[in-house]
């Protein structure tokens, strides 16, 4: 039997002309599960019966047919298939099904599909078998795209080559991934499927950014510097921030102009940051943060401004006889620069950072969690405080700890799960 023979035979034998996928209880788990209101359980349902339909009745023009919008949207398609492989939901069957569609669509040189399965295999095949037939053709798909200028792929090659010791390496794939962004944006339409973990909001406790430290008002700083009880002024600038971002909160996230947005805007303002140049940074971070809403943005952007309060923190106890380098993108903190007035800035830093590590720490950033743990611990010991201060201040310490947990253990079960994952590909196709 030729090559192209048996492949047609393993399809018909793989899909035996009926629906083998998933229920419809089981598709209304995943799309609810993974916040997709675009697709409905029904619509997967009947994707992928006309899935398995064509790939047995037109065996010699099957793949170029799976193009044809008479059939189903692509992009149907292809979020079906990466709701079939996610973890969340693990069917051997299931996942097998699901890397039949990808790798099927990625032969046809459907990014989305081609992005999908070379961060798959990049995290599993790479490690347990870097010379598989099947990775290394995904490789070179994953390249083509690359050259293309492609702004998913190049934006995930500038997370992969990341070093914070030489950020004009990743910088040269972001500037990649803005210009092809650019020239064609229409082809990076997003459906909320393919976010999570990129932007949109993730679940969060209620307190998220409702309330500042209690007693921000009349006790140490994140700094440990004594001030004075708050001000007219402070009070009404506290207020002005939290009105600002308040609303953050409530405000949904926006969808990523591509895929990988929310790397880029991180990524990019890293390296900015590393380079000197703050403004920038901060603007692309506010993007990622207020805009998408990624943990890793909000982490960052408390770290900038945890930096900017402690060069206040030494100007202020210096006397402030030297001259004090602002950044720029900070102003609106130093509205008023007399030694008041700077200080009340330097407060107003520290309690937004304390808000967008809390942010971050929610939305499954890890070390936000352990600072926060940490912050609270150190409050424990600060002069004059009550018996119930003190239990406030130990539970939260205990909340956040419990949360930084919590985020370790999801990604250590995830890694465990990818380990065992058996053999993706035995030849081109997947077993049955």
């Amino acid at each position: 039997m030729s090559k192209i023979a048996s492949r047609r035979a393993q399809t018909g034998q793989y899909f035996e002309g009926e629906y083998a996928g998933p229920s419809f209880a089981q598709w209304e788990f995943l799309v609810s599960h993974l916040q997709t209101p675009k697709l409905t359980a029904q619509d997967c349902v009947e994707t992928l019966f006309a899935y398995m339909a064509v790939a047995v009745k037109h065996e010699s023009t099957w793949k170029t047919r799976m193009m044809r919008e008479d059939y189903f949207p692509v992009a149907r398609l292809y979020y079906c298939g990466f709701l079939l492989i996610h973890p969340h939901f693990e069917v051997p069957a299931f996942w097998q099904m699901g890397m039949h569609i990808l790798h099927m669509l990625s032969s046809l040189n459907y990014s989305p599909a081609i992005v999908t399965l070379y961060r798959y295999f990049q995290h599993i095949a790479r490690r347990r078998d870097p010379k598989s037939e099947t990775y290394r053709y995904i490789q070179g798909k994953f390249q083509d795209l690359i050259r293309k200028g492609d702004a998913n792929a190049c934006t995930l090659k500038a997370d992969e080559v990341w070093d914070p010791e030489k950020p004009e390496i990743a910088l040269e794939y972001l500037d990649k991934a803005m210009k092809g962004y650019m020239r064609n944006p229409g082809m990076y339409e997003v459906e909320p499927v393919v976010v999570g973990g990129q932007g949109g909001k993730s679940e969060r406790v209620p307190f998220l950014v409702k309330t500042l430290s209690f007693l921000s008002d009349m006790k140490e700083t994140m700094l440990g510097l004594v001030v004075r009880k708050e001000t007219s002024s402070y009070a009404l600038r506290r207020r002005e921030m939290l009105e600002r971002l308040l609303p953050l909160d409530k405000k949904p996230a926006r969808l990523p102009l591509w895929t990988w947005e929310g790397i880029y805007r991180v990524r990019r303002g890293m390296a900015m940051m590393m380079m000197g140049k703050v403004t920038v940074a901060v603007e692309e971070l506010r993007v990622a943060a207020d805009e998408l809403d990624i943990a890793a943005g909000h982490y960052a952007l408390a770290i900038i401004m945890q930096h900017e309060a402690e060069k206040l923190a030494e100007w202020i106890k210096d006397g402030c006889e030297e001259s004090l380098d602002l950044a720029a993108a900070f102003m609106d903190f130093y509205k008023d620069q007399t030694m008041e007035g700077m200080t009340e800035g330097m407060r107003l830093l520290n309690e937004e950072a304390e808000l967008r590590f809390k942010r971050a720490a929610q939305g499954g950033e890890e070390k936000a969690a352990d600072r926060l743990e940490r912050l609270c611990l150190t409050r424990l010991f600060e002069p004059g405080l009550s018996k119930m201060e003190r239990d406030t201040y130990g539970l939260a310490a205990k909340e956040w700890a419990a949360l930084a947990c919590l985020i370790r253990e999801r990604d250590h079960v995830h890694g465990e799960t990818q380990k065992d994952t058996e053999s993706i590909f035995g030849g081109s196709w997947p077993k049955k």
